[in-house]
C-alpha cells in the first residue's frame, strides 16, 4: 500500500478528548470513537493499544481491487447438483414427520392445546372476532358489487382452510378491503348489467348469479396462482339520510376505538364498538322505515343457508388472468407482514411458504363455495389478538359465529344500511389513516437519515435482488432519485455541440480573451432536424477535441440553445442488498451508468456481494467506461474517495486544517453535511512531472450579443 492512501476518522469536534497521532509501524492513526460506523475491517498491524476507553485504529480507503490484493480469497467447495440430489431424496423418520407437520401444521399445536390456560381466552376472542368478521363481510361484499350475504360466505370458508394449514397463531382470515377492490373490478370488467335490461326479480337474479361467478372464479385462481372519476361525477346523487348517518357512525367508532387503544390497560376487553352501532342502527332503521322514508340502501333479504359449489366458467381463466396473479400476490403480501408481525411479538415461527400453501388452498375453497378472494384485515387480526386468542381456534370459532348467521338469524340485519357498513369498514382502516402523526416522531429520532448526503454526491439504495422484470423499476427509480434522465442529457448536449460547431463554422460564435461574442440570436434549427441523424451518434460521449474551448454545461450556453443542468458530480450505488443479479438485468445496468460516465458523473458502487466481481468479469460487463476501479467496500470507503478526488478540501463549505506534526495531511471538517463528523485524509503525494496542454482551454461561460 502506499503511504497515501490511509483514511481516518476523528471525532475531536465533537468534544471527544483526541491523543496525540500514534505511529504503528510504518502508519499512523487518529482516535475514532468506538461508536462510529466506518467499518470493521481489520488487519495485523492497524490496532494500537486501547487509551483508556478509546481505540486507536487506521486502516486504508479500500476499493474491492485494493482490498482483494491485500486480503487473499479462500474459495469454498460449492456442492454440485448430485449432492443436492442425494439430500433432496434421503429419508429417515424425522424428516418424514417433518414434512407431515409442515405441510398440516395442525397436527403440530392442536396435541399440544393448553385446554384450560387458552379455550376461555380462545373462546372470547372468537365471538368477538366473529362478530366482526359478519360486518366486514357483509360490507367488503359491496366493494365487489355482489349482495352483502355472500360476504359472510368469503368470511368463514377461508376460515376453515387456513384452521388447517396456516402456520400464524393470530391473524384473522377473510375479506380484505384493497382485495375486495381488486375482485369487484373484474366483476365490474367483465359483467356487462346492462345485458340483463331491467331490473325485475328474475333478470336481478341472473345478474347477480353472474356477478358471484365471476368474483368465485377469480377468488379460485388468486388461490391457485398461491402458491377516483366515478365518485366525483355522481357527487350529486348522495343521499343526505345514508350521508348523515355514515358520518354519525364513523365519528362515533373513531371515538370508542381511541378509547381503546388509550384505555387497553385497564379495558379486560375493547369495547365491540362495530356490533353496538350495527345492533342500533339496525332498530332504528326498522322502528322508522328508513328504506321507504328516506329512500335508504339496505341490506335487504339475506339467503339462508349455504349454497352448492358454483359451476366455473373456464372463459373468465382467459379474461382474468393478469388480475387473479395481482390479486393472489398482494392478498399473500398483505396476510403475511401481518403474520410476521405477530410472530415477532410472541416469539414463534412462521413459514412462508406454508402460507403461501394455506391461503392458496383457503381461497380454493372460498371459490368454489361462491365466496370472494380473502386475505387478513388488520383490525380483525387486531380484535382477535387483543381479545385474548392464543390459536387458531379463535378464528375457528369466529366462523361458527358467521355460520350462525348464515343459517339462522340473518334475516334480522335485513333493515341495515349499507352506509352503516361503509363507515364500518372506513373506521376499521383508522390506523393506516393516523399514520401520517408518525412523520414528526421519526423526524425526531433520526433528521440526518432524512438529509445524509455530501454536496454533489448521491446516494441511491437498492434494497431487493434486481432481474429482468424489475430492472426496469430499477432504472426508473434511479432516474427519480438523481432527478434527471442521464440519456435525455446526453443527447441534448450532442445536439447542443452539432449547434455550435455550426455556429462557429458559419463565424456566428467568435471566442475573444475575455468572453465569447455571438453574433446572431441563435439558429433556427430544430431538434427534429437533428434529429434526422443517426440515434446512435447522439449516444456516444461528448467530444470537445476539436473546440478551441472546453464547455461548462451549467454555464449560459448561447441563445436557443438549452441544455439541463445537472447538480452531482458522483453516483454511489449501495448493493450491499443485492443478493442476486441476472445477465438481462446486467445488460440495461451498464447501458445506465454508461449513461451518467458520458454525462460527467462518476459512478460508484458499494457493498456488492462475494463473487459479484466476479460475475461480471464472466460476464464481460467491464471496458474502458465501465471499470473495476468503481467497486468499493463501504459507503464510507467511497465518499472519502471522492472528497478527495473532487478536491473538496478547496471548497466554501469544507475547511482544511494541517495538523501540528505534519504537513501533509489534512482534516476535513465537512460542518454537518457528513452527519457533523471529521475526516481525516492524506491527499496523493504530487506527481514530479506536470503535463500541459499546447491547446488554450477556455471555459465557454460567457456570451455577448451583438
Amino acid at each position: 500500500m502506499s503511504e497515501g492512501e490511509y483514511g481516518v476518522i476523528n471525532l475531536a469536534h465533537l468534544g471527544y478528548p483526541v491523543p496525540p497521532t500514534v505511529p504503528i509501524g510504518r502508519e499512523w492513526g487518529t482516535v475514532a470513537n468506538g461508536n462510529f460506523g466506518c467499518g470493521t475491517h481489520s488487519t495485523s498491524g492497524k490496532m494500537a493499544e486501547p487509551v483508556g476507553n478509546q481505540y486507536v485504529v487506521a486502516r486504508p480507503v479500500y476499493s474491492e481491487n485494493s482490498f482483494g490484493e491485500e486480503h487473499k480469497k479462500v474459495h469454498r467447495y460449492h456442492k454440485t447438483f448430485l449432492d443436492h440430489l442425494r439430500v433432496c431424496f434421503r429419508c429417515s423418520p424425522q424428516k418424514a414427520k417433518n414434512i407431515a407437520t409442515g405441510l398440516l401444521p395442525i397436527t403440530s399445536w392442536l396435541p399440544a392445546y393448553r385446554v384450560k390456560e387458552w379455550l376461555l381466552s380462545d373462546f372470547v376472542s372468537g365471538i368477538s372476532t366473529g362478530l366482526v368478521a359478519v360486518l366486514q363481510g357483509l360490507a367488503f361484499a359491496l366493494l365487489v358489487y355482489v349482495r352483502p350475504g355472500y360476504g359472510l360466505y368469503a368470511a368463514f370458508f377461508p376460515v376453515i382452510g387456513y384452521f388447517f394449514f396456516g402456520t400464524s397463531r393470530h391473524i384473522s382470515v377473510g375479506p380484505f378491503p384493497v382485495l375486495s377492490i381488486m375482485v369487484g373490478e373484474v366483476v365490474t370488467k367483465l359483467v356487462d348489467e346492462e345485458s340483463f335490461g331491467n331490473s325485475t326479480s328474475t333478470t336481478s337474479t341472473a345478474l347477480d348469479d353472474e356477478k358471484i361467478q365471476v368474483a368465485a372464479t377469480v377468488s379460485l385462481l388468486a388461490g391457485i396462482f398461491q402458491t377516483l372519476g366515478k365518485i366525483g361525477g355522481q357527487i350529486t346523487n348522495t343521499n343526505i339520510a345514508d350521508l348523515v348517518t355514515a358520518l354519525v357512525i364513523l365519528v362515533i367508532v373513531f371515538v370508542v376505538k381511541e378509547i381503546n387503544e388509550r384505555f387497553k390497560a385497564k379495558l379486560p376487553v375493547p369495547i365491540p364498538i362495530e356490533l353496538f352501532v350495527t345492533v342500533i342502527a339496525t332498530g332504528i332503521s326498522y322502528a322508522f322505515n328508513f328504506k321507504e322514508k328516506f329512500q335508504v340502501d339496505v341490506i335487504g333479504q339475506l339467503e339462508e343457508g349455504f349454497k352448492p359449489p358454483v359451476q366455473l366458467d373456464m372463459r373468465v381463466f382467459q379474461s382474468c388472468v393478469g388480475e387473479a396473479f395481482s390479486i393472489a400476490i398482494v392478498g399473500f403480501a398483505v396476510a403475511f407482514s401481518v403474520a410476521k408481525v405477530y410472530s415477532v411479538k410472541y416469539d414463534y415461527p412462521i413459514n412462508g411458504n406454508q402460507e403461501l400453501i394455506a391461503f392458496g388452498l383457503s381461497n380454493i375453497f372460498s371459490g368454489a363455495f361462491s365466496g370472494f378472494a380473502a386475505s387478513t384485515s388488520l383490525s380483525r387480526s387486531g380484535v382477535q389478538e387483543s381479545t385474548g386468542g392464543k390459536t387458531q381456534v379463535a378464528g375457528l370459532l369466529s366462523a361458527v359465529i358467521v355460520m350462525i348467521v348464515i343459517l339462522a338469524i340473518g334475516f334480522l340485519l335485513e333493515p341495515l344500511q349499507k352506509s352503516v357498513l361503509a363507515a364500518l369498514a372506513l373506521g376499521n382502516l383508522k390506523g393506516m389513516l393516523m399514520q401520517f402523526k408518525e412523520i414528526g416522531v421519526l423526524w425526531k429520532k433520526d433528521k440526518y437519515d432524512c438529509i445524509y448526503e455530501p454536496e454533489g454526491v448521491k446516494i441511491f439504495s437498492c434494497p431487493a435482488p434486481i432481474f429482468f422484470a424489475n430492472i426496469d423499476f430499477f432504472q426508473d427509480k434511479l432516474i427519480t432519485a438523481v432527478g434527471f434522465n442521464p440519456l435525455r442529457v446526453l443527447r441534448k448536449r450532442n445536439k447542443a455541440l452539432k449547434k455550435i460547431r455550426k455556429m462557429l463554422k458559419k463565424g456566428e460564435l467568435q471566442m475573444t480573451p475575455k468572453s465569447f461574442i455571438c453574433t446572431v440570436n441563435g439558429l433556427n434549427d430544430s431538434d427534429e432536424e437533428l434529429d434526422n441523424n443517426k440515434i446512435e451518434e447522439l449516444d456516444q460521449p461528448t467530444n470537445m477535441a476539436d473546440l478551441p474551448f472546453q464547455i461548462d454545461w451549467n454555464a449560459e450556453l448561447p441563445p436557443n440553445i438549452t441544455v439541463p443542468r445537472i447538480d452531482i458530480h458522483s453516483l454511489i450505488l449501495d448493493f450491499s442488498a443485492v443478493s442476486f443479479f441476472d445477465v438481462s438485468a446486467l445488460r440495461v445496468l451498464k447501458a445506465t451508468l454508461k449513461d451518467f460516465v458520458r454525462v460527467d458523473v462518476d459512478v460508484y458502487i458499494v457493498g456488492a456481494q462475494d463473487g459479484f466481481l466476479d460475475k461480471l468479469e464472466r460476464c464481460a460487463f467491464f471496458d474502458e467506461e465501465i471499470k473495476p476501479s468503481m467497486f468499493f467496500i463501504s459507503i464510507h470507503d467511497a465518499v472519502l474517495h471522492i472528497l478527495v478526488k473532487k478536491n473538496e478540501v478547496c471548497s466554501p463549505t469544507v475547511k482544511p486544517m494541517k495538523e501540528m506534526e505534519s504537513s501533509d495531511h489534512y482534516i476535513i471538517n465537512t460542518n454537518g453535511d457528513l452527519r457533523n463528523r471529521a475526516y481525516t485524509v492524506r491527499p496523493p503525494p504530487r506527481s514530479p512531472l506536470h503535463v500541459s496542454s499546447n491547446r488554450r482551454s477556455t471555459p465557454l461561460s460567457l456570451f455577448k450579443r451583438i
